[in-house]
């Protein structure tokens, strides 16, 4: 099986250094208020320059009427210029930091680098559930969902075991040449007090399995589910990778959700694996 990221983490979920068992409580990063940390913090890396210049990442703002799903501004949410004077286009994204303590994150060390505009991620090997999206279906995300639900409530494994929700919730798409979507999951990470021994799923359409350790490259955004600004957030992500000559694999993307949609401060990360280890 290929040796894939599978969390973030995106899932997101992921997904900090938080090497060593006992999930959120071994990670390295310390508690930042919400309305102190920097771009910097709140995002995981050092942005590029050219990145917030941008005029197409930074168009969001033109729109005088833009509000976040809370109704405010995203001016009020903390896009004010970052320490060049530059403007970002959406709120910040929540630091992992205030999300993986209240609930559990997949397991991961962070990889220090001198680039700019993402952050490496080696995430460690762990048990998921997952399910085929059906790409057809009008309602196959929320109907991946649902299961996925189901199997964490303990109404679709063979124990009955309901289970505390981890994130991030994690959806993947395989991509032919073309750029043309193939295929597309979506997981759940499984909490660490079951990690050695998850249940089996009783549905068909989802299964539990082992990812392998992965290098992993992200960008985080505190967009809302529906902002279509993961598809720049590709463009940049693929942008900063190769300024450090660094080769994700090309067939598959994934963006981790680690927030609540719609309310409050959102947190999202898409997220390309490194090539070396999908072969």
């Amino acid at each position: 099986m290929p040796r894939v990221y599978a969390v973030l983490g995106l899932l997101t979920v992921a997904l900090l250094n938080l090497g060593g068992a006992g999930a959120h409580s071994k990670h390295s990063y310390q508690t930042i208020e919400e309305d102190n940390y920097s771009w910097k913090e709140a995002e995981g890396y050092q942005e590029c320059q050219e990145f917030s210049n941008d005029p197409g990442y930074n168009e969001f703002l033109m729109n005088s009427d833009a509000q976040d799903s809370d109704g405010s501004s995203p001016n009020d949410l903390g896009n004010n210029p970052d320490d060049q004077g530059n403007f970002r286009k959406n709120p910040k994204p929540k630091p992992l930091e205030e999300i993986c303590g209240p609930y559990e994150c997949p397991m991961f060390q962070k990889v220090e680098s001198s680039g700019c505009g993402f952050e490496e991620r080696i995430i460690l090997r762990a048990n998921w559930t997952v399910t085929d999206i059906d790409l057809k279906s009008p309602n196959g995300y929320r109907e991946a969902y649902f299961r996925l639900h189901g199997y964490r409530s303990g109404a679709m494994n063979d124990r009955g075991l309901e289970m505390d929700m981890a994130v991030p919730v994690v959806k993947k798409w395989w991509m032919d040449e073309d750029g043309n979507t193939l295929a597309a999951t979506m997981s759940f990470y499984i909490p660490a007090d079951v990690q050695s021994n998850p249940p089996a799923s009783t549905d068909e359409q989802l299964r539990v399995e082992q990812w392998d350790d992965a290098t992993i490259y992200i960008r985080a955004y505190g967009g809302d589910r529906h902002d279509p600004e993961h598809l720049k957030q590709f463009e940049l992500l693929k942008t900063a990778l190769a300024k450090q000559n660094l080769t994700p694999y090309p067939y598959m993307k994934m963006t981790a959700g680690f927030t609540r949609p719609g309310y409050g401060r959102q947190r999202r990360e898409v997220i390309l694996v490194d090539n070396a280890d999908m072969v």
